[in-house]
């Protein structure tokens, strides 16, 4: 028996699958093809398309109804949603030329609703809202002068609806009160508690008739009353009580007497009632004042005390911002000063380097072959054993022992550029002078470039003629000092 009964239970466990597989699969279905209409309808009521367009909005809702009752018959409902997308779109449109030309009957309408009228003034509200209806179906009409009318009407009972639950809420329960207090006949005992009852409720509604918004002034208008009335009601009995027995009058004094003295024990004071509560109240009443004003005087003396505090705080503050500046000028100041040391460091260890190698590039040369200068970062070997014929740019082999100084010399200063300057005194033509001074200096230049491997843009040559003279021209002597070739050595940046 058991085995027959676990086949059919997987047969029923499978059929139920089945349908389920197939409900799900017709929700996902009806999902997608009611999609757009749903989303619609979602607009249409954020918009307020079914109270401002409502024959439009029911007209699409009555098409999609019909759409649903036949997508589950399992028939085709695409006309019956393109109907209801249509009304839906047509409800939209003309909620928005309600909220364009009916904007203040439908602040009214929400002003109303906002204030409960269904509670307190639900006969005023729809009568109100059936004015409305006839608006907003006047426009889906065209007929905007008559809806503009009805809206008019509407707009004025929303209002009227608004006032009445506004009162109800404030003042109504206070008035019944009143009304109540007024119906046991508690005039007889307190008039003139009841009579100021009475004018703060008036108070209160002459508030409202004046300006609705003023609802917190009206409102504690209606609290005082309140208060009145429950006091008018304390009264009431404490009367009622003193006249049924005349021992009573004294009981309630000695109880008011006791009452003075608990507040004159709480502030030190001894009291006495001999002469009536006249006194007593007075003493009371200066003592309040006396702590009022010295609370005032503590009050005044904390708020310079705080104001202090504050410009002191703001001083602080102040010089710490400026602490703060300093710190960083020096820092910034201590960074310079020490980059500008190592700078120096660095540029005393490089002259000492020159140094080294200006020594080491004197000892290069007797006197009779060169004279080693310094002019500025510029190196400046005068070359005073070199020699050329009169008249002639070309190199005697016998100075070539010479020139082998110069290229060791220059090898000291790998990174040096090379100026070979021609010079002459001043005998003969100076453009001629000029012209062989060029070419002595370029025939040094060539020597040295075949010997050293050396590129035009390490070497370069300078013919000064006679115009640079180091000596008179006037001597035999002075000429012949004229007569050089300089080798400028001048390191990287000076080029």
């Amino acid at each position: 028996m058991k085995r027959k009964l676990v086949p059919t239970l997987l047969v029923v466990f499978s059929l139920m699958l089945m349908a389920a597989h197939q409900i799900f699969a017709q929700d996902e279905i009806k999902n997608r093809v009611f999609k757009e209409v749903d989303n619609l309808f979602l607009k249409a009521r954020t918009e307020q398309a079914d109270i401002l367009s409502p024959e439009n909005y029911k007209r699409a809702v009555k098409a999609h109804e019909e759409a649903l009752k036949k997508f589950a018959k399992g028939k085709n409902v695409d006309d019956l949603i393109e109907e209801s997308i249509k009304w839906l779109n047509l409800s939209l449109k003309t909620s928005e030329r309600a909220r364009k030309n009916l904007s203040y009957v439908i602040k009214a309408r929400e002003d109303a609703l906002n204030a409960n009228v269904i509670d307190y003034s639900r006969d005023l509200f729809e009568k109100a809202e059936d004015l409305f209806g006839d608006a907003t179906r006047a426009l889906e009409k065209s007929n905007l002068s008559k809806a503009k009318e009805k809206a008019l009407q509407a707009e004025k009972l929303f209002r009227q609806a608004e006032l009445k639950a506004i009162k109800t809420s404030i003042i109504g329960p206070v008035r019944k009160r009143l009304e109540e207090a007024e119906k046991h006949k508690l005039t007889k005992y307190v008039p003139e508690t009841l009579a100021k009852a009475s004018n703060l409720l008036q108070e209160a509604e002459s508030i409202l008739n004046t300006n609705r918004r003023a609802q917190a002034d009206a409102k504690s208008k209606a609290e005082q009353a309140d208060y009145e009335l429950s006091h008018a009601e304390f009264l009431t009995q404490q009367i009622k009580t003193l006249k049924k027995d005349d021992l009573n009058w004294e009981k309630l004094i000695l109880e008011h007497e006791n009452y003075l003295q608990q507040i004159g024990d709480a502030l030190a004071l001894n009291l006495k009632f001999d002469s009536g509560f006249k006194n007593p109240t007075e003493a009371i009443v200066k003592t309040i004042q006396s702590m009022k004003q010295q609370r005032k005087d503590m009050s005044d003396e904390i708020d310079e005390l705080n104001a202090t505090v504050e410009k002191l705080e703001s001083e602080k503050l102040k010089m710490q911002e400026q602490l703060q500046a300093q710190q960083q000028k020096l820092k910034a100041q201590l960074t310079k000063a020490e980059q500008e040391q190592l700078e120096l460091k660095r540029k005393l260890a490089e002259e000492e380097r020159r140094k080294q190698k200006f020594k080491k590039l004197e000892s290069i040369f007797t006197k009779d072959e060169a004279k080693v200068m310094r002019e500025g970062d510029n190196i400046i070997i005068r070359l005073i054993g070199l020699h050329f014929a009169s008249g002639k740019s070309i190199i005697n082999p016998d100075y070539f022992g010479l020139l082998t100084k110069v290229q060791k010399a220059i090898r000291i200063f790998p990174d040096y550029h090379i100026t070979i300057e021609g010079h002459t005194d001043n005998r003969g033509d100076a453009r001629r002078n000029q012209t062989l001074s060029l070419n002595r200096a370029r025939s040094v230049m060539s020597y040295l470039m075949a010997n050293m491997n050396l590129t035009e843009d390490q070497i370069s040559a300078a013919g000064y003629g006679e115009s640079k003279p180091i000596a008179s021209n006037e001597t035999r002597q002075g000429r012949a000092k004229n007569r050089r070739i300089d080798i400028v050595l001048s390191p990287p940046n000076n080029n």
